[in-house]
């Protein structure tokens, strides 16, 4: 799997973002390298389709891509994960989990066929 953190060096939400990344491929126990790309310019946005920062791309595919709009150098938004607040610029755990789980075929968090594996373990 191929995980790619496109970035803007004066977006101060960028480290945040990774860190949430980070945190949920340690919680599904996922070990994968994140390839951090720095996106310098209007050039560079165009050739790698940046649509603002920071953008996670999973196998390719963004993990919002509802709120990836055209090539941009701005700050993106992302849905928020707390109540009353519209959007954030640092796309939330359950976000990124969720476009993992997608991403490697999984339903619900669990692969299919999962958790009949389990029951038989435990018979």
């Amino acid at each position: 799997m191929r995980v790619e953190l496109l970035y803007t060096d004066d977006d101060p939400s960028y480290m945040a973002a990774r860190q949430n990344l980070v945190e949920v491929l340690n919680e599904d126990a996922f070990e994968t390298t994140i390839q951090m790309i720095a996106v310098a310019s209007e050039a560079d946005a165009a050739f790698l389709a940046f649509p603002g920062s920071p953008t996670i791309r999973i196998d390719g595919e963004d993990i919002y891509s509802a709120g990836a709009g055209s090539v941009s150098m701005q700050r993106r938004a992302y849905p928020t994960e707390h109540l009353g607040s519209a959007s954030s610029t640092i796309p939330g755990k359950s976000l990124i989990r969720a476009a993992l789980d997608q991403a490697r075929g999984w339903s619900h968090g669990r692969r299919a066929g999962h958790r009949q594996a389990s029951r038989s373990e435990r018979q």
